[in-house]
């Protein structure tokens, strides 16, 4: 089911890459977009945990966004960010390879099998725009599935 030009697509979205993919985030759902923080890692980790580092005065988790949806990880450069969300009262770093833009999609459409069949849930839609399309993350379900795999 496709749809046009409603409220949502007024709602701009933070887009960003991680490999040739594009992908969004709501824009309140971005508390900060940061440059690389340093990063120290532990051995036998889950491998979607890149490892710690110090955000807003606090050791909190850092995650490989790539690896969390079953890309294989890369070295950092000159481009690669950490968007900042909240999430369960605190805030997880989640490391990209770019961020592009604040968009606004002039049409969004239910992710088609082939997303589905990539993480079930993960997408809340596909955004589409002149020049891109993007899948619009559900962080509900990607954070959620991530606290799984330490459980």
């Amino acid at each position: 089911m496709e749809t046009t030009m409603n409220e949502e697509a007024q709602v701009q979205y933070i887009n960003f890459t991680v490999g040739d993919q594009f992908f969004a985030l709501r824009i309140e759902e971005v508390h900060e977009i940061i440059r690389m923080i340093p990063v120290t890692t532990v051995p036998f980790g889950s491998p979607e945990i890149r490892g710690f580092g110090s955000l807003y005065g606090k050791v909190v988790s850092v995650v490989s966004l790539r690896v969390l949806l079953g890309m294989p990880d890369r070295e950092d450069d000159a481009s690669t960010r950490i968007i900042v969300v909240p999430y369960k009262g605190g805030y997880v770093p989640l490391i990209v390879d770019t961020v592009d833009s604040v968009v606004t999609y002039d049409r969004f459409e239910e992710p088609a099998e082939e997303h589905k069949r990539f993480m079930t849930g993960v997408f809340r839609e596909i955004g589409h725009a002149p020049d891109h399309t993007a899948g619009i993350l559900n962080l509900d379900v990607l954070l959620g599935m991530l606290t799984s795999l330490g459980e």
